[in-house]
């Protein structure tokens, strides 16, 4: 029998039930399943791999009533955080968080420290 045509019976998975092949092909799937690490699975990991984790503060509205209106939000959001963390940060994304009645409450902050 050809490479190929070995290869051609794994995939369609035609050996029959009790032949030598069909118990070593469930074996490699058990072995797969129990042997392989959990970290390869997990979405989260991979992703935090992929990006630089940010830290993530809350400012609420009251934080930047103070702040020069004519800056744009997120550098007005920067010089809130500088103050309250005492370091320059730079902000990277933020979302807004609003009450019931769909007024602005706060912001859920991601940045970076500068260096």
């Amino acid at each position: 029998m050809s490479f190929f045509g070995i290869i051609k019976k794994i995939v369609l998975w035609s050996y029959d039930r009790g032949t030598w092949q069909y118990d070593l092909l469930c074996i490699m799937i058990l072995a797969f399943i129990f042997l392989t690490p959990s970290w390869v699975f997990d979405k989260r990991l991979k992703a935090e791999t992929r990006a630089q984790v940010y830290e993530k503060l809350y400012v609420s509205a009251s934080d930047i009533a103070n702040a020069n209106r004519s800056l744009p939000l997120a550098q007005m959001l920067s010089e809130s955080l500088s103050r309250k963390t005492r370091q320059q940060v730079t902000v990277k994304h933020y979302e807004f968080d609003f009450d019931s009645k769909g007024n602005i409450q706060g912001f859920q902050v991601w940045f970076d420290h500068s260096r």
